[in-house]
């Protein structure tokens, strides 16, 4: 262990305390134990994993972080420079100029501070993910969900080992996960015209992932006018859907222009829209992504047209979300992804299913205002990703708010249960009357 590795450490226990402390701020009393439990124990593993990639098992590092590394080692290139005086950044003249300058600088000056050690910017990544227990937390409590049902969100996300992976590395991914979970969060608190300190939230979490990652905080803005537009009071007439229609066709011309311009900013003037919906031939072709080989998932799903590509959409949105598919030999890659698959398929799929139906059911402005504020996004990737080896950490910026309905589709699966059960003890007994769940839900 180096002194800079120490001081890593020494940032992470100060990142998890506040966390902790945040996590008994927020809380309602009777969740206050279990939120700061939940926010120690994730916070924990992210921890002991980062230390185990870097002092026990460095081949983990070295075999799944090529993102990361060149982040580390360029980072730290900008620290050498810096300390012997020949670097001095420059203002950003464009939006591209102000992400590469902040992603960069952010890890150069933490180098810079406490020392060349890759876990110094992991303590200020894993601070930020670990803060999404929180804002899941507090969405469910804001949409009436029950306390089982808050409870399984927060853990669903917090311990899923894909998302642990990778809020242990020095990513965009991560914390863009963390501004989308935010920005929902203040998103529905203005529109139920909470004070201002959530309009702040708001516009705090939508400039950092602008400025993180451009074309994700676009496309959450641009979800976000969607939510708005669906939510607009207009008059349940013709005219008023055909006003609603209109916004919603207004708002695609300009995720398309958005999304076009940030990739050619990106990767070049050629890489228009085409790339857009045949990224896995654009990557393969140009040698972008050099991870890439040996991790797509062999589903030959290519578009030659963007029409073709729309056609696809609704298996491309179902890849992004369930690849890799379990039930074929792979890759190791593929492979040590496997038992978390088969966990999703079987345990948490159902409950997402059950637990969208349920809101779809009680609570359907809810449903609409969350799925339209992250669909761009899932959309995108979609079309961008879905057969690419990228897909599994592409979808773990929105996975924690999905988990969202999976958590409420596991107390409607508990509460069928104990209807089942009571039923059942009814017709031995032969007694009257039934046996509540609601309150214990609550």
């Amino acid at each position: 262990m180096t002194m800079a590795d120490i001081w890593a450490l020494l940032l992470m226990l100060a990142g998890g305390l506040f966390i902790w402390w945040l996590a008994g701020r927020s809380a309602e009393g009777p969740d206050n134990s279990f939120l700061q439990r939940a926010v120690a124990w994730t916070f924990a593993l992210r921890v002991a994993w980062s230390v185990f990639q870097h002092k026990i098992c460095t081949a983990a590092w070295s075999m799944f972080a090529a993102d990361a590394i060149a982040r580390y080692y360029k980072g730290r290139h900008g620290a050498q420079l810096w300390h012997d005086g020949m670097w001095t950044p420059h203002l950003p003249q464009t939006l591209k100029e102000a992400h590469s300058l902040l992603v960069g600088l952010k890890t150069v000056v933490l180098i810079y501070i406490f020392g060349p050690s890759p876990m110094v910017p992991e303590a200020l990544v894993i601070t930020l993910n670990v803060s999404i227990c929180i804002a899941v937390y507090l969405i469910c409590r804001h949409i009436g969900c029950t306390r089982i049902a808050t409870r399984a969100a927060v853990l669903f996300s917090a311990f899923l080992p894909s998302l642990v992976f990778w809020s242990t590395q020095d990513l965009k991914d991560p914390v863009t996960a963390t501004c989308i979970a935010w920005a929902m969060l203040g998103m529905l608190k203005v529109g139920q015209k909470a004070h201002g300190g959530y309009l702040l939230l708001l516009i705090g979490a939508d400039f950092v992932a602008v400025v993180y990652r451009p074309y994700v905080g676009i496309l959450l803005m641009v979800g976000q006018g969607l939510a708005v537009a669906y939510s607009l009071r207009l008059p349940q007439t013709t005219f008023g859907r055909m006003a609603r229609v209109a916004l919603f066709a207004l708002m695609a011309p300009v995720v398309l222009y958005f999304g076009v311009q940030e990739m050619k900013s990106t990767y070049g003037e050629e890489m228009g829209l085409q790339w857009a919906v045949d990224s896995s031939t654009a990557f393969r072709d140009r040698g972008l992504a050099g991870g890439i080989r040996g991790s797509e998932y062999a589903i030959p799903l290519n578009a030659s047209t963007p029409t073709q590509a729309i056609i696809q959409l609704p298996l491309r949105v179902l890849l992004l979300i369930l690849s890799p598919i379990p039930f074929f030999p792979g890759t190791l890659r593929r492979m040590l992804v496997y038992p978390e698959m088969w966990f999703v398929y079987f345990y948490v799929v159902p409950r997402f299913a059950a637990g969208v139906g349920e809101v779809w059911r009680k609570n359907r402005p809810v449903l609409f205002a969350i799925l339209l504020t992250i669909a761009p996004i899932i959309v995108s990737y979609a079309l961008k990703t879905a057969v690419s080896g990228e897909a599994i950490r592409m979808r773990s910026q929105f996975m924690p708010i999905l988990l969202i309905f999976a958590g409420i589709g596991h107390a409607v699966v508990l509460r069928r249960r104990a209807e089942r059960k009571s039923e059942l003890m009814q017709r031995r007994s032969g007694a009257v009357g039934t046996v509540g769940y609601g309150a214990e839900a609550k």
